[in-house]
């Protein structure tokens, strides 16, 4: 442990030059000034350093297990005991997580709770901020900003007035904007609770149509505002939930993957459903 810290020190000093002899509170601005790319560096070398698995894998979300997610044998035992908490809110099932457990079949009424939650990992060398679905929840995901973008479009939090040219810039043109009336936002919170609920009603469909698929990965590579490497990583169903084992990740992913146009596809289908709904109820 001493010999990891100390290596853990080197890395410390070589993206944040005579940060050692700081003290605590200069140390802590020295590294909250430095640059994103230069703390995504530093991150990125201790990531390698201390995690376990062929592509050390992390995930840090609250009330999962703090145990590592490396330890469980695979995606699906490390997530029913998570999904037990979150349906009993018993503090006692924050400890039982604790040790891996193998958990072969999903109970019956087992719905993932894997919806976006945040990961770290390398793939092909390459470290990624990532974020880690079940093709339901990224699809119930992707029609609600869908639909909620139909929303303030059709309903808009600002009114356009006029526009006119600019006497003090000439080609210029200037856009006059009222704040949103009223009626605007009671109709958008009356859609948005129609959408809602045409959401809570298509989870289970979806959930279950999901389920009676053979097992599919789905990964969306991306780079954020500063410039970091991201990925979307998507499992489709609980039975590619139980074939990803955490220590081997991308092993056990890559294989399985298919053309995330499914995953727009599916969307492009329930935004429809779902605006057609909101259309014939009048908005």
């Amino acid at each position: 442990m001493m010999d990891l810290e100390y290596k853990k020190q080197q890395i410390l000093e070589a993206y944040f030059p005579g940060i050692s002899s700081l003290n605590d509170d200069d140390a802590d601005n020295v590294y909250l000034d430095a640059s994103d790319a230069q703390k995504n560096k530093y991150i990125a070398e201790c990531q390698k350093l201390f995690v376990k698995g062929k592509d050390h894998l992390t995930m840090n979300e609250p009330f999962r297990p703090e145990r590592d997610i490396c330890d469980f044998p695979d995606l699906l035992s490390y997530d029913i005991p998570y999904w037990q908490y979150q349906e009993s809110h018993d503090d006692a099932i924050l400890e039982e997580m604790e040790p891996p457990k193998y958990i072969a079949k999903a109970p019956d009424n087992y719905v993932s709770k894997f919806y976006g939650d945040w990961v770290r990992l390398y793939i092909d060398g390459i470290f990624y901020y990532g974020s880690l679905y079940t093709a339901m929840h990224f699809i119930l995901l992707a029609v609600e900003e869908t639909v909620t973008s139909w929303i303030e479009q059709r309903y808009p939090y600002q009114l356009q007035l006029n526009t006119y040219q600019s006497e003090n810039q000439k080609g210029c043109v200037s856009v006059e904007f009222a704040t949103n009336n009223a009626s605007n936002e009671e109709q958008s919170f009356k859609a948005r609770s129609v959408m809602r609920e045409f959401l809570k009603e298509l989870a289970p469909e979806l959930n279950d149509y999901l389920n009676s698929q053979t097992p599919a990965t789905y990964i969306i590579y991306g780079v954020d505002y500063d410039g970091a490497q991201t990925v979307d990583l998507i499992c489709k169903n609980d039975q590619t939930l139980s074939l990803i084992r955490p220590a081997t990740f991308m092993d056990d992913f890559l294989p399985k993957t298919q053309n995330p146009a499914y995953l727009d596809l599916m969307t492009r289908r329930y935004a429809k459903q779902a605006i057609d709904r909101l259309i014939e109820l009048g908005f």
